[in-house]
């Protein structure tokens, strides 16, 4: 058996930045918080939370880091490991697969990567946010991933027992299902933790810092630019209206089935969708119809469904653009320029303003790429996804299939939306029909002053450059 003066040490080496600020949990499972230097963290502290008595928790320094670690919290046990599977693979493809995973003791675990030296506290919290972007996990509802620990936000030790439910905080064993490893286990474990290079972390934050540069280099004009995709000029036999429309309210009636199939894999091949990807989003789709609207049996609608698809991918079917008499209004840029703060965010929302206007259905929700996004604004596709949450919360989309699941899987698919402004009586109007540019627009219906007043400085520059 280990030393117990050597697991201590160990918990110090790996964890502790600084000993006078620390948490301590209680028989209730809440927390008391330390930050006192005349009452330090010492050794028997961390001997009664390793006997299980009172765990331990502890904070970053005020500015500097020796671990970062990613909080995975979810109401449902089988998502939180989900979201851990994510990090884990998103990390492991990003070379850094020394981290740590452990069991909370409630409903989550601890994703855990530690430094061979400290970092500072902003640095830790963009890697944290890089890998999460990355791992495509910011969409999963139930719960959330908190980035942990600051100088204000504590996280708890492992190898104890969570002081409410009882159970044993061990590391777990990610090839294992996660697997809570017993106290044994858990204490040879963390010897066999390895730190990572600290300089590994800052040059793939630096990186991300260069290309974002990048990005917002060139944003800098995306303001003054709006590129028509091509699907606007594709013909077809089937209107993109419609498809969203059977989308969204289903089978309406009997014998609507095999046209539906069709109709569907004609939108999923217009936007892009892989084959095998496209048959299995319309099975889930099919598996919520009223079953009393078509009288074929499962094998049957499987067989249905898969030729369907393939006629449609093998014949590059796709949907027909309605010609639309597409016209804004000042109260739509009115809407935009007030309500984005971001150069980003303003061609985002304009782009999908007249994406919007092109395809939505009657009840004015329409679909759209982040892939589309990033050909008609110039954004990477990452950003797109960044941005498509912050336009929400500005109040200028709604996300309208935030709830929806791939099967098989607890990963949000938001491609459909609603615009959330337009639509009304103003006389003051503009034709874009021609593919004008939110700069051309913005020009049409302000003055050079009213610019000046309205936006920043680089962003003023480069609507009256162009």
């Amino acid at each position: 058996m280990t030393d117990v003066r050597n697991i201590v040490d160990r918990l110090f080496d790996l964890y502790l930045i600084q000993n006078y600020h620390y948490l301590i949990q209680l028989k209730d499972g809440t927390y008391v918080t330390v930050n006192r230097r005349s009452r330090p963290l010492r050794a028997h502290h961390l001997n009664n939370h390793l006997r299980g008595r009172q765990p331990i928790g502890t904070f970053s320094g005020e500015f500097l880091t020796k671990f970062v670690c990613f909080d995975v919290d979810y109401r449902n046990p089988t998502v939180a490991k989900w979201v851990v599977y994510k990090l884990a693979d998103t990390l492991g493809a990003g070379g850094f697969n020394d981290f740590a995973t452990s069991f909370s003791g409630g409903k989550g675990y601890h994703v855990e990567l530690f430094f061979d030296k400290a970092i500072s506290i902003d640095a830790a919290r963009k890697f944290f946010e890089y890998t999460i972007d990355r791992a495509g996990i910011r969409e999963t509802e139930g719960g959330e991933v908190e980035y942990r620990p600051s100088s204000t936000q504590g996280v708890k030790l492992p190898l104890s027992v969570h002081q409410k439910t009882g159970s044993y905080c061990g590391f777990a064993n990610i090839t294992e299902s996660l697997r809570v490893m017993s106290r044994e286990e858990s204490i040879d474990f963390l010897f066999t933790i390895k730190k990572t290079d600290h300089a590994a972390v800052l040059a793939v934050i630096a990186e991300e810092h260069a290309y974002d540069s990048r990005v917002a280099a060139d944003m800098e004009n995306a303001i003054g630019r709006h590129k028509p995709l091509a699907i606007y000029d594709q013909s077809e036999s089937y209107t993109m209206a419609r498809a969203a429309e059977r989308y969204f309210k289903g089978l309406t009636g009997p014998g609507q089935r095999h046209k539906s199939f069709l109709l569907l894999a004609r939108l999923m091949n217009h936007n892009g969708v892989d084959r095998a990807d496209a048959f299995r989003a319309i099975w889930e789709w099919f598996e919520w119809q009223d079953t009393r609207l078509y009288t074929s049996v499962r094998a049957a609608c499987l067989t249905d469904l898969r030729e369907c698809v393939d006629h449609v991918y093998d014949n590059n079917k796709t949907l027909l653009i309605e010609v639309r008499d597409l016209t804004v209004t000042f109260e739509e840029i009115d809407t935009i320029i007030r309500r984005c703060p971001q150069k980003n965010q303003k061609a985002l929302t304009y782009a999908m303003l007249i994406h919007s206007k092109r395809l939505a259905c009657e009840s004015g929700i329409f679909y759209m790429t982040f892939k589309q996004m990033e050909e008609a604004v110039g954004i990477n596709e990452s950003t797109a996804r960044r941005q498509v949450t912050q336009l929400e919360r500005l109040g200028v989309i709604d996300i309208i299939s935030r709830n929806q699941a791939q099967k098989g899987t607890f990963k949000k698919k938001p491609n459909f939306y609603r615009m959330t402004f337009g639509g009304g009586l103003d006389e003051r109007t503009l034709s874009v029909s021609e593919g004008k540019s939110l700069a051309e627009c913005v020009r049409f219906f302000y003055s050079e002053h009213e610019i000046r007043d309205l936006l920043p400085r680089r962003q003023r520059e480069a609507l009256l450059a162009v």
